[in-house]
């Protein structure tokens, strides 16, 4: 199953749209990641931890956080994989 060529035309309204929900990523079984652009830190997100925290209703698209690591600046951004459709989506 997967790497469906027409999901590589989809915008970010069009993923938001297929998965508003952090409780619609984990019934389709996405993995989260997040990193940040300025120091290139990168790491992994437990989506039960998210839905514990925040409900299964809670929408993370475009959403940032600041970078935890020691002096840095920047913002986290999450990255979503689909394996249905075999691609990375910047939520």
């Amino acid at each position: 199953m997967g790497f469906n060529p027409r999901f590589r035309m989809w915008s970010t309204e069009d993923w938001q749209g297929y998965c508003p929900t952090i409780g619609d990523m984990a019934r389709r079984g996405w993995t989260l990641t997040k990193l940040c652009p300025a120091c290139n830190l990168k790491m992994a997100v437990k989506i039960d931890g998210l839905i514990a925290r925040h409900g299964r209703d809670w929408t993370p698209w475009g959403l940032t956080a600041p970078c935890p690591r020691l002096f840095c600046r920047g913002r986290m951004r999450l990255r979503g994989y689909s394996p249905r459709a075999g691609e990375y989506v910047d939520i």
